[in-house]
């Protein structure tokens, strides 16, 4: 599973966002960062899990 293979800060603002669907503001005050931060991190953190899956869809894809 790509999420288990991120740094922990970077899958705990994902799931927050995506799974529990806190708003940036909620985020914002979580994390005691500003909503831009958020913004930031949310980006960087979805950047980092697109080359996971991309690491483990080649990895399947080799095995497959």
């Amino acid at each position: 599973m790509a999420i288990k293979r991120l740094a922990r800060r970077d899958a705990e603002i994902l799931l927050l966002k995506y799974t529990e669907d806190w708003s940036y503001r909620d985020l914002a005050e979580r994390l005691n960062i500003s909503e831009s931060a958020v913004e930031a991190r949310l980006h960087r953190a979805r950047q980092r899990l697109r080359s996971e899956l991309a690491v483990l869809d080649v990895v399947e894809a080799d095995v497959g």
